[in-house]
């Protein structure tokens, strides 16, 4: 049985059939005004770019195209290191998400803790390997024209999994440009892209991108190959109305060593797990989207949009080091999802305001279905099920600048969730049941305060929510709601020349009403755990010398569970939470287009146990790099750079996945010192 909420489906077709009287929430312009008083179109631009982002009183790292357009990397998140207070927990599974820790929060992209969007359409899977999984491998890093990362539930614009933070990746829409990427690494490893803008006619642009990677891994049975293309036609119709078509595939294919108990990490092995049984997977998602953009006046914005993802998920995976007990995962994921949006960009009593107002619907259905394997040989099939979750949400924020002493900035988000669960396990009775009817209120409140020039202070308070984990959010006791997540937090930015830039922030996030079973095993929830995080981020920026940029940052985190429905975790801290991470980097550059960097990065150590017994101690690793550039034709021309890296120049024997279960801790074995050279050409 496929239960809808006929609520929804109305409000959908409305929002479908009638756009110009529906507001939404995953797309925001910014209106540029021209000298004539119309409004510039500019790229379709994913939502919150309408608000000012000196304005928004909460911590919003930017990773610029630059960054992208340079890294040497298997995996596009690894840039997410040279962001303060974030920790990749690489697990080096090939096409497998790795797990982005921000915040306190340790189950980012591999679980539901982190939301992550490209130009408003969301990655994370609502019911599949994890709540929450999204896999940054379909995105091509010379598509990407910034990255905006968001720090705890701060922003409006996002709801579901936005609890330590939320990605939002845009892309690079409209232009002429042609930009190419060759790298080869250790291990066979080779990355490919391409990245082009072209102009066909007067207001008709296509921005298309594609990218071919393969390595061999370092471990054994690790190989890895994808294949990944976008494109986006746009057409700006008049000086008022555009639409746009976006098309991205995704296509791969990998075998997975497995991880290792401590006894063999010890050893510095890099041989697969013992009893291993040809691990890996393959996966297909292709997503399209429609866009539509219409300036109702001179200072008012309208946009529309749809989407929808077809996604298939195999993972073949073995836990524990038994002989025996492969399983084959496999998940047929389907997405639909509208909306629209106003958004104002004016003056309010001679004072700039900024507002948006917006709904947005969401349908997802997800076909699970698992299997006993050995080698990759299907045997029993053990599950078969269906899970669809709909998500109605509604939002509003505005923005006053009144003085340079007082911006403030006040917001609500509403999301509603209903959906249903189908069970036809083998040997089983089989059954179905309609979610209790989930809902939450979401406010985001704050100010910023430019006391000196080149020093502006920021203070903030935002609420976030969690609906229980997999199966158990649909159970039907109306007594079990949201957990409730509180995000306090303070900071300042100084910024008094090009020379300098530092950025601080404290923060508190208190999690309320976990949703934990009670007692153990029983199918029994309830609203019952607590759990704080605090911490301090840092950062600083220093320009000495012409081409000398210095670079550092520091985040120091603790966390305390304060109540749990097991009494023995009261007071224990959260495990595979890093109580430091840091990172310092010095880079060069020459007038004659000579470069250098070195990078060190520091990961304190923390347990891998509930019950706090178990810890690891972290690592140090240094990366170091040379590099060479010219432009020819002056600097906005052709563009050749070449590039050296040594990654893990001391060979550090590390993992940045340590977790404890099947009786002993389990490693994911990190890469060792490689050899990368690369070339970039910009024409």
């Amino acid at each position: 049985m496929m239960h809808r909420q006929p609520g929804f489906q109305r409000l959908a077709l409305l929002l479908m059939l009638l756009p110009g009287l529906t507001l939404p929430g995953s797309l925001i312009a910014q209106p540029l005004m021209s000298e004539s008083g119309a409004i510039e179109l500019d790229a379709i631009t994913v939502k919150g770019d309408v608000l000012h982002r000196n304005d928004i009183p909460t911590t919003v790292n930017r990773v610029n195209a630059e960054q992208f357009e340079d890294m040497t990397a298997v995996r596009t998140e690894e840039v997410l290191e040279d962001v303060p207070g974030v920790e990749i927990g690489n697990y080096n599974m090939g096409g497998v998400a790795n797990v982005i820790k921000m915040r306190g929060f340790g189950g980012g992209a591999h679980g539901g803790d982190v939301a992550i969007y490209v130009d408003g359409i969301p990655l994370n899977e609502g019911e599949s390997h994890a709540d929450g999984y999204a896999d940054i491998n379909v995105l091509i890093p010379l598509e990407i024209e910034q990255l905006d990362v968001f720090k705890g539930p701060s922003s409006v614009l996002y709801g579901n999994f936005a609890r330590a933070g939320a990605l939002a990746f845009h892309t690079r829409q409209r232009g002429e440009y042609s930009k190419a990427k060759l790298s080869f690494g250790s291990f066979d490893t080779w990355d490919a892209q391409g990245a082009f803008g072209l102009a066909f006619a007067p207001g008709v642009y296509n921005n298309t991108a594609i990218q071919g990677t393969r390595t061999d891994g370092f471990q054994d049975n690790s190989a890895w190959s994808r294949i990944n293309a976008s494109t986006r036609f746009t057409w700006d119709i008049n000086d008022y109305l555009d639409v746009a078509l976006s098309l991205r595939a995704h296509e791969s294919d990998w075998d997975a060593p497995g991880y290792i108990p401590k006894s063999l990490f010890d050893a510095e092995t890099t041989r697969q797990a013992p009893n291993a049984e040809d691990d890996g997977g393959s996966k297909r998602f292709y997503s399209e989207r429609f866009d539509l953009g219409l300036s109702l006046t001179d200072d008012l914005r309208l946009l529309y949009w749809a989407y929808a993802t077809q996604q298939d998920f195999t993972r073949f995976a073995k836990f524990g080091y038994e002989p025996g007990g492969q399983t084959e995962r496999f998940y047929d994921r389907n997405v639909w999802g509208t909306g629209a949006s106003l958004n104002l960009d004016t003056l309010l009593s001679g004072k700039s305001f900024t507002g948006i107002l917006g709904l947005e619907y969401y349908n997802e259905d997800t076909d699970w279905r698992r299997w006993d394997t050995f080698n990759r040989v299907r045997l029993d099939e053990t599950q078969d099920r269906t899970f669809n979750i709909t998500t109605f949400s509604a939002f509003a924020q505005g923005e006053w600048e009144l003085s340079r002493y007082f911006r403030p900035t006040l917001g609500l988000r509403y999301d509603r969730f209903g959906g249903s669960y189908d069970n036809r396990d083998p040997g089983t009775p089989p059954f179905d049941q309609d979610m209790h009817d989930y809902s939450h209120w979401s406010p985001k409140l704050g100010f910023r305060s430019l006391v000196l020039d080149g020093l502006d202070l920021r203070a903030s308070y935002s609420e976030g929510f969690a609906l229980p984990d997999g199966e158990a959010k649909y159970q039907s006791d109306p007594t079990v709601s949201p957990e409730t997540i509180k995000q306090y937090e303070i900071g300042l930015t100084y910024d008094p020349s090009d020379q300098l830039l530092i950025d601080i922030a404290a923060f508190i996030l208190d999690t309320e009403n976990e949703v934990q079973e009670y007692p153990i095993d029983s199918g029994i929830y309830r609203n019952l755990g607590q759990t704080r995080r605090t911490g301090v981020e840092a950062a600083v920026e220093l320009r000495p010398l012409d081409g000398l940029t210095l670079s550092g940052d520091i985040a120091l985190i603790n966390s305390e569970i304060r109540n749990n429905s097991d009494p023995a975790l009261d007071g224990k801290e959260i495990a595979g939470i890093p109580g430091q991470v840091s990172t310092l980097m010095a880079e060069y550059l020459s007038p004659q287009g000579f470069g250098g960097k070195i990078k060190w990065r520091h990961v304190g150590s923390y347990y891998i146990d509930d019950i706090n017994t178990e810890s690891y101690e972290g690592y140090d690793v240094v990366d170091l790099g040379v590099s060479y550039q010219r432009h020819f034709g002056g600097e906005d021309a052709r563009k050749l750079r070449l590039a050296f890296e040594v990654k893990n120049v001391f060979d550090e024997w590390y993992s940045q996945a340590v977790w404890n279960g099947y009786g002993t801790s389990n490693y994911a074995v990190s890469w060792p010192r490689t050899y990368w050279v690369s070339m970039n050409l910009d024409w």
